[in-house]
């Protein structure tokens, strides 16, 4: 499949990679173009012998292996002049799947907050460390403690494990500011991961997170709060096209479904698109209030009934599962399987943050969406690949394998993708592919 070297510069792409010998491929490519709800979220697009060929950055053709030659030779311009140079890889009869996307992450913060975990261990419960000024206030004090730099080299180092661990595109929130500077300086850093260190990222601008310190005690305090959100940082946010989305903390102890509408109302004003943190610590409002405004995704959802299930589904909600939390936490998991059968698309994410959730294996989670959420492993699967791009509009870019689309996929170390839930923590990612190189 190698050709000589000829005199004339070749026109063809400047990168052929041929991944051979696959066993499973999961193309993800079946069914359809936006999240999918019901039945449609267990068809995995499941080929088997099949071969994959990557030119540059970008998958060129998806098929049996004895296609591979004619699919490289049309890769040749129109004349057939110029050399074709394709690098081999011989999977071995491993499975094969699309990148996994995350899209719940708050990547960016300071400090740890492994002291909590020990309270937590005895018997100490999650809310009563946040109002006792613990929780996301002391990830807070942390945060704004550090440079730009110092947050972008632990979050840079954070993303790198999870990229080994199998996460190709990472969504990622602030809200370890909630003040402008701090907002501001945590979204650069998620930018400048995209942008200096080739990672795939989103961002949302969740400065409406949690109540500082500075602002508690009063009613007045939290009015003034909630108009230094709408008036002054997330103009500033939008005006630094530092955000794709804004996310409010809808829950007890956090903000009311009447002061998110508020924020989430001036961030659609501005442009960006709205996710929601939503019933996470009871029925309180946050899962229909993403239903009433369409937002693209209603994250948490430990607490639902019937009817709100109804209203994601008929709203087009992505519902994003989050069973790490519910795992470090002690909590209940949300009931994936009810999601499913009502036809709600459900995505599963790591919710990786520095204190209810610290998990960074993607893989691990979405093995968690199965024994904890009742998912099914193909359902997990689509959970954490097309539908968790689906609701960061990213849709046929990544999460499948098909023409076209990144080249961001996944080898494991193993014949059959289900090892990844029955083998759940093994180091099953052999090989991370983005953008049609080796990373990991």
């Amino acid at each position: 499949m190698t050709r000589a070297s000829g005199a004339a510069a070749s026109p063809g792409p400047k990168r052929l990679i041929a991944l051979t010998g696959i066993g499973q491929l999961l193309t993800l490519a079946d069914g359809p173009s936006g999240a999918r709800g019901g039945a449609a979220q267990g068809a995995l697009g499941l080929r088997e012998n099949a071969a994959v060929l990557i030119a540059d950055d970008r998958i060129r053709w998806v098929g049996a292996r004895d296609g591979l030659e004619a699919a490289v030779e049309a890769t040749r311009d129109p004349e057939g002049a110029g050399d074709v140079m394709v690098e081999v890889h011989d999977c071995r009869g491993r499975a094969v799947l699309p990148g996994l996307v995350d899209s719940h992450t708050h990547l960016v913060w300071g400090g740890d907050r492994r002291d909590e975990l020990e309270l937590r261990l005895g018997g100490a419960d999650y809310e009563a460390i946040f109002a006792a000024g613990g929780g996301i206030l002391s990830s807070v004090r942390q945060t704004r403690a550090l440079s730009e730099d110092d947050l972008h080299r632990a979050a840079l180092a954070r993303a790198l494990r999870m990229r080994a661990c199998g996460t190709t595109t990472f969504e990622i929130k602030s809200g370890y500011g909630l003040d402008l500077e701090t907002e501001l300086r945590q979204l650069r850093v998620a930018r400048r991961l995209a942008t200096s260190d080739g990672l795939r990222v989103k961002t949302t601008c969740l400065a409406a997170h949690a109540l500082p310190a500075e602002h508690r005690g009063s009613a007045d305090g939290r009015a003034r709060f909630l108009a230094e959100v709408c008036e002054t940082i997330l103009p500033a946010v939008v005006a630094e096209g530092l955000a794709d989305y804004c996310d409010v903390f809808c829950d007890r102890g956090a903000f009311t479904p009447e002061e998110s509408r508020q924020v989430l109302g001036r961030a659609r004003a501005l442009g960006l698109e709205l996710r929601l943190h939503a019933n996470e610590l009871g029925s309180t409002g946050g899962a229909r209030l993403a239903a009433e405004l369409g937002a693209a995704s209603a994250d948490h959802l430990l607490y639902l009934d019937d009817d709100e299930r109804a209203a994601l589904r008929d709203a087009g909600v992505v519902a994003t599962l989050l069973p790490g939390t519910s795992l470090v936490l002690g909590k209940p998991y949300a009931d994936g399987r009810a999601l499913i059968e009502a036809g709600v698309p459900v995505a599963v994410a790591s919710d990786c943050n520095p204190g209810s959730c610290a998990l960074e294996s993607l893989a691990l989670v979405l093995a968690l969406a199965c024994y904890g959420c009742r998912l099914s492993p193909a359902e997990a699967i689509c959970a954490a690949t097309h539908n968790a791009a689906a609701s960061l509009g990213l849709a046929g870019e990544v999460g499948q394998i098909a023409p076209g689309a990144a080249a961001d996929l996944l080898i494991l170390a193993t014949d059959d993708y289900r090892d990844l839930v029955y083998h759940a923590g093994s180091p099953l990612i052999a090989a991370v592919f983005q953008g049609g190189r080796r990373v990991a």
